[in-house]
């Protein structure tokens, strides 16, 4: 049984080449997908993926119970061995893995049945992680010792969690900063009016002055998504397009065509200055 098969099955990878000092295990990496608010106000989260880790039977050597390892006797312990060949140009020679332990510098004549030998097993593992408010779409939190256990006494590696943010109904996202647009009438817009929106923490009130034209954009300061690990906050911008009405009676439409027949062209300055542009010669 071989242990790189264990990391070869869970990481598409693994090393031929044995070694008997520290190696670090393997960084655990996992995709974690989130509400637009948990992303925004943090969260905690049960996620649940599966590790190599220490048999626990054996407590990692790979001997059974009651035995141990014992030093290889053709390295000497080493998980190398000086090989010896003749050449047109002498004898050459060259240091490479010991093949009767493979590199681990022991020899395991009673195996662990648990893990075959190895010294290690795949096991699920829970945890419980918390997601800190700000956290946005492809950012991580990275949980130091939560991967692979070591082998030869080596530093287990990291769990990586990578978020994934779902896109909001209404609001989006660039940094720390909120985009929304607001549907007004075109009688606020004319006349001037205040108008409530909603924003992250609840509502909030707009002044919305006589005139605004459409697409106007209006700054709510520390209205925006906190930035990570900070006190400070992004903003809100809020843009207001007018709602044109629709499915008008006969009553609305005439004393909308007597509104618009009182207009003059001062009361349209841009439609005033399109039309001189380009229609007056």
């Amino acid at each position: 049984f071989d242990i790189s098969d264990i990391f070869s099955n869970i990481f598409g990878g693994g090393s031929s080449r044995r070694q008997n000092g520290p190696v670090r295990g393997e960084d655990i990496r996992y995709r974690l997908t989130l509400s637009f608010e948990e992303a925004v106000f943090g969260c905690k989260k049960e996620i649940s993926y599966q590790r190599v880790q220490k048999c626990p039977e054996c407590s990692g050597s790979g001997a059974a119970k009651g035995t141990s390892a014992k030093t290889c006797p053709d390295c000497q312990g080493r998980g190398q061995v000086k090989v010896q060949q003749r050449t047109p140009f002498g004898v050459m020679q060259s240091t490479t893995t010991c093949s009767k332990c493979r590199g681990t510098g022991k020899i395991i004549e009673t195996p662990c049945k648990n893990c075959r030998g190895s010294g290690f097993v795949k096991a699920s593992k829970k945890l419980e992680v918390s997601i800190p408010a700000g956290i946005d779409d492809g950012q991580g939190v990275v949980l130091r010792g939560e991967g692979c256990d070591g082998r030869n006494g080596g530093t287990a590696g990291d769990l990586v969690i990578t978020v994934n943010v779902r896109p909001h109904a209404f609001f989006e996202r660039e940094g720390s900063d909120i985009y929304c647009d607001i549907p007004v009438t075109y009688a606020d817009m004319t006349l001037g009016a205040k108008i409530t929106v909603p924003t992250i923490d609840g509502t909030e009130t707009i002044d919305i002055p006589e005139g605004t034209q459409t697409g106007t954009t209006f700054t709510l300061k520390g209205k925006g998504v906190k930035i990570v690990n900070t006190q400070k906050r992004g903003n809100m911008y809020v843009t207001a397009v007018i709602e044109t009405p629709k499915g008008l009676d006969r009553k609305q439409k005439e004393l909308l065509k007597q509104f618009s027949d009182s207009l003059k062209d001062s009361n349209h300055s841009k439609k005033e200055k399109f039309s001189k542009k380009f229609f007056s010669k």
